[in-house]
């Protein structure tokens, strides 16, 4: 077990935890949850109306449900937080000792999640740059892979972790009211294992996608490119400039898969803040002006950024997606209509 290497810096402490913080971090993992199980529902129905889904789409789910898992975790560490009766120098003194169970429990299981969330919008970003332009079925053996890496990857990392006994209370540096790597570790350890256990995969996870991304736009614009050249002189019937068009528009393109990793970059990216700042600080030991303040105020956005992350795919995949939005929407509806109808026809039977 480690021991605490190094004297715990006072403005490091969890004091900087206040109510508005717990609020941020309950209403957005519950807004989550719900959210997740929304998704889930809309995909059922169109599941169940008969259209087909891609493996993006099945992909979305494995994202959904690891992200679900998450704040879930995120609810349990804020429960544990307010329950704990410890105080600050309480705290610090207990690096002697054996860290809490329920602390390690939750952190295993964010940081397992986590991980696991990052892997998958990276594996979405690029299977939709590995098969642009190509109607290949899906393969078994391809999805076993991704399975395997998504969550084989952060299980191995996780588990690595907990037999290392660097999982406990981190004071809240780098994490909002919620438990994750143990401010009792030396900074260099500590250091180390925020990148390996969550944040290193959370910055790759920001460039590769973005690489994926702008790949599959530079693509796009030389496929279309070389078409015009290939059509100047050429007449086109309308059949022919239908297919064109139809591959110039299939699913692979949809920009809200682009916008769930805009999306994650733009709540994540507060915490991301607040590990790169506090790992400056613990390594230089400068006194970084105004880091407390600035701080405390990225750790409101932190507190809702990171627990928020299903309620934007539900929000990208069934309220601002038309399609599921009216399978919804019909499905409300035609329960409303039933309700009403039961009592006035008895001998007839309502059809939705």
């Amino acid at each position: 077990m480690y021991k605490m290497g190094n004297k715990t810096d006072p403005g490091d402490l969890i004091d900087k935890i206040n109510m508005l913080d717990i609020v941020l971090t309950l209403a957005g993992a519950s807004l989550s949850i719900v959210g997740a199980f929304v998704l889930f529902f809309a995909h059922y129905l169109r599941h169940k109306s008969g259209k087909p889904t891609n493996e993006v789409r099945q992909f979305l789910i494995f994202l959904t449900i690891a992200d679900m898992f998450n704040a879930l975790g995120l609810l349990y560490g804020v429960a544990n937080f307010l329950n704990s009766e410890d105080s600050t120098d309480e705290k610090v003194a207990a690096c002697h000792r054996h860290e809490e169970l329920g602390c390690i429990a939750q952190s295993y299981m964010t940081t397992l999640f986590g991980m696991s969330s990052f892997f998958w919008t990276t594996i979405i970003a690029f299977h939709l740059f590995w098969t642009y332009e190509e109607n290949s079925p899906s393969s078994i053996k391809k999805t076993i892979l991704y399975h395997v890496i998504n969550w084989g990857i952060p299980f191995a990392i996780t588990t690595a972790a907990v037999s290392k006994n660097v999982l406990g209370s981190d004071l809240s540096v780098g994490s909002g009211a919620w438990c994750w790597i143990s401010a009792c570790l030396p900074h260099y350890d500590r250091t180390l294992w925020m990148t390996i256990s969550l944040k290193g995969w959370e910055i790759l996870m920001y460039f590769s996608c973005c690489a994926f991304y702008l790949l599959i736009k530079w693509r796009k614009i030389k496929i279309r490119r070389h078409r015009r050249k290939m059509n100047i002189g050429l007449s086109l019937s309308p059949s022919q400039t239908a297919v064109q068009s139809d591959v110039e528009t299939k699913p692979h393109e949809d920009i809200r898969f682009l916008l769930l990793w805009l999306f994650e970059v733009s709540l994540r990216i507060f915490g991301t803040v607040r590990y790169l700042t506090a790992a400056v600080k613990r390594h230089t030991a400068k006194d970084l002006k105004d880091y407390n303040s600035v701080d405390k105020v990225l750790l409101h956005f932190q507190s809702f950024g990171d627990s928020a992350q299903a309620l934007c795919s539900c929000l990208l995949f069934c309220i601002f997606d038309k399609e599921m939005r009216n399978l919804l929407k019909d499905k409300i509806v035609c329960n409303h209509k039933r309700s009403e109808k039961r009592p006035l026809l008895t001998r007839q039977t309502t059809v939705c």
